[in-house]
């Protein structure tokens, strides 16, 4: 599907920047000072971290996940976005309070879409429990305000590939009748460059090999975020949602292998094209009845996800001759429909009691049709196949209560109690269902500090789970192209996951010394119980892993946040705000033997450093520096996870010019090489496999115009 949307666009903006062209007598501006981040985040009962438009779009990027890498306590591994380290859904991620599609990778999501990010460290029984390590609110962008047409076309380069991107975004109002349009479009080109070292003994000698992989991908993507609201009498409001997003990514590569010692693989000399098309569709209606002494919110929503893949795996032997045509045709789609209600009154003086429920059915199909050839015979019978298709489906229903008590002036309490019911289903070869039942109790505590208008103690006690996701119970096997062994099994989903409980303890001493200025320390506790680990066994000679519980998990970790403004009096009014974060983590697991028995993929130490100037006439300049520990962990009994270090270094320009406002960046300076790796060793059989990937600068240019 082309993306015509690229062709008005550029039109779009020019007649925009006609517009505003300098002929146009200048407009006294009046600045109206609304509460500031840090001023909503002291005075927010739960302590939650807000994430506005500046931030997310400061440094132009396309995509959510590198729009949050520098917030405090994030961090990003392949595309995946991580509270305290934790992924794997360790991390919820919400859309409008509602849990994001499984399908749907929302760290593509473009940051032009969203008004806000919303932060929260621990739970709130008006959301679900399966925050483990905390939440993610994803914003949409609203309809508000006044009516106003805004357009940005950017492009991006690295490593020889140019990838462009085009946004639109229309705002009106007729009355009481609030609308409006944000719509995003992009072609992202990718190249990469990885090398490899391999090296495997066991009884029968010592092999050696080095590989070098080259893929270049191309993701087409046409994302659209509808809105509309209703101003009711009374102060009443309706309001609907939507959001469409669909792309196509196609991808291909070679793998080309050199061995050193021993014998080479079946497939020495390989290459590869794979075509995924995904799109999902989401719509939520909200409807809030004001009443003299309280709000009645009721919210509705469906949607709907679709993901199909079309690849194709050619295997050339050690002779030359190709020797393997594997086909893999694959399908998952899923649905989901939710509601939910809340109630707010007060009850006595100082106490604002809520009550509510939320219930959600998701269903998800899944397929996967595998064929094996040999290119010599292509009218032979496939010599291996492999048709799998499954069902599953997760039903959730919550009620909850909470109270939001004003105990003192420079006392505040949430406290609330959440029940909430699961139950999953799997249908297909390994039938399976399981059901649970989860209490959450939430406490909340801020306590202003006496005889200071700027400290406060932050305390929170929760009670959150994770619960297995459809995609992980449905028992389909992944496989290997090439090489299966320890290091790279054949992957299959376990029907029979339990829900991971967690009791967790949050503690910060903020301290807010001026407006927009704030240093935060905190710290953390999770003790995790039935953690999932992965389990890996050979069958028939074929190595897999398979989720599944086992143990206790035990988690903490310390944050440090800070930002800085202050005026430069020499400089005609440009302020320079300085910004740091560090976040340390730690994680033990009592069902691994030691050394390294840590979760997967924690990274145990970010952060984050960065300054940002402010001139006059809407310039203005930053950089920020970035570093992620590497870290090993055992994530089974015999094989060790290996991640290097990551360092980044990036810098950013803004001005008007033209009618309009440009945006340079220029990411990667320091081009560090990362680093990762699995090492298996059981005592018969040792396998290493470590890979180097070069990172090229990224320059990207934008421009915006606005009506």
């Amino acid at each position: 599907m082309r993306l015509s949307l690229f062709r008005p666009l550029p039109l779009l903006v020019l007649s925009f920047a006609a517009a505003a062209s300098d002929d146009t007598p200048p407009v006294q501006q009046v600045e109206v000072r609304a509460p500031g981040g840090s001023q909503l985040r002291r005075d927010d009962a739960v302590g939650r971290i807000v994430i506005g438009r500046d931030d997310l779009q400061r440094y132009g990027e396309t995509t959510l996940s590198d729009a949050l890498k520098r917030q405090p306590g994030l961090s990003v591994v392949g595309g995946e976005i991580r509270m305290r380290g934790l992924g794997g859904g360790y991390t919820q991620i919400l859309i409008d309070g509602q849990p994001a599609p499984a399908n749907f990778d929302i760290a593509t999501l473009s940051p032009e879409l969203i008004e806000r990010v919303e932060i929260q460290r621990s739970a709130q029984v008006d959301a679900s429990a399966q925050s483990v390590a905390g939440s993610l609110n994803i914003v949409l962008r609203k309809a508000a305000g006044a009516p106003r047409r805004t357009a940005k076309i950017g492009a991006e380069r690295q490593a020889g590939a140019t990838s462009p991107s085009a946004t639109a975004q229309w705002i009106a109002r007729s009355g009481a009748v609030g609308y409006g349009l944000t719509a995003t479009a992009s072609e992202t080109r990718r190249r990469d460059r990885i090398a490899t070292g391999e090296r495997a003994s066991d009884g029968d000698g010592t092999a050696v090999r080095r590989l070098a992989d080259e893929a270049y991908t191309r993701t087409r993507r046409l994302s659209a975020a509808p809105r509309a609201d209703v101003k009711l009498d009374g102060g009443n409001m309706l309001t609907w949602q939507g959001l469409v997003d669909v792309s196509h990514v196609d991808a291909r590569g070679t793998q080309s292998e050199t061995t050193l010692q021993g014998a080479p693989t079946a497939s020495p000399d390989s290459d590869w094209r794979s075509l995924f098309k995904n799109w999902l569709v989401k719509s939520d209606l909200a409807w809030t009845r004001r009443f003299d002494a309280g709000s009645l919110t009721l919210k509705a929503g469906v949607e709907a996800s679709n993901r199909d893949g079309d690849y194709l795996f050619h295997g050339i032997d050690a002779a030359g001759t190709p020797w393997l045509n594997r086909a893999v045709l694959s399908r998952a789609y899923q649905r989901r429909a939710a509601s939910s209600g809340k109630y707010l009154t007060p009850l006595a003086a100082g106490h604002d009691i809520g009550i509510g429920w939320d219930a959600s059915q998701v269903r998800r199909t899944e397929s996967r049709h595998q064929r094996d050839t040999t290119p010599q015979q292509p009218d032979a019978a496939p010599s291996y196949s492999l048709d799998q298709d499954y069902n599953a489906s997760v039903e959730q229903v919550a009620l909850f209560a909470q109270d939001e008590w004003s105990v003192t002036p420079r006392l505040q309490a949430y406290l609330g109690l959440r029940w909430e019911g699961l139950e999953t289903r799997t249908w297909g070869p390994g039938d399976a269902a399981t059901a649970s039942r989860v209490w959450s109790p939430v406490a909340q505590l801020l306590w202003k500090l006496p005889d200071s208008a700027r400290d406060q103690l932050r305390l929170a006690l929760a009670r959150t789970y994770k619960a297995p996701q459809p995609r992980d119970l449905v028992p389909r096997r992944y496989t290997i192209n090439n090489d299966n062994g320890p290091t790279q099994p054949d992957y299959q989903g376990n029907p029979s996951l339990r829900p991971e409980l967690a009791w967790g303890l949050d503690a910060a001493l903020e301290s807010y010394f001026a407006r927009d200025a704030m240093v935060s320390v905190s710290a953390y506790v999770r003790r995790i119980r039935d953690v999932v680990q992965l389990r890996l066994w050979q069958e028939n000679r074929v190595w897999v892993s398979s989720p599944a519980n086992g143990g206790v998990a035990n988690v903490h970790g310390v944050e440090l946040d800070a930002r800085v403004p202050f005026k430069l009096a020499s400089a005609g009014g440009a302020t320079i705000e300085l910004r740091t974060n560090l976040s340390r983590n730690w994680s033990r697991v009592d069902g691994v033997a030691g050394p390294d028995n840590r979760l997967g993929n924690q990274a145990p130490l970010t952060a984050n450093l960065g300054m940002d100037l402010r001139m006059p006439q809407g310039r203005g300049a930053g950089a920020n520096f970035r570093f992620v520990g590497g870290w090993r962990a055992r994530t089974a009994q015999s094989l060790l996870q290996e991640t290097g270090v990551v360092r980044e270094l990036e810098t950013y320009a803004t001005w008007p010019a033209i009618g309009g406002r440009w945006r340079l960046t220029v990411a990667n300076l320091l081009q560090s090489t990362r680093n990762a790796g699995q090492r298996y060793d059981d005592g018969r059989y040792a396998s290493t496999r470590l890979s180097l990937d070069d990172q090229r600068p990224i320059f990207r240019l934008q421009y915006e115009v606005q009506r």
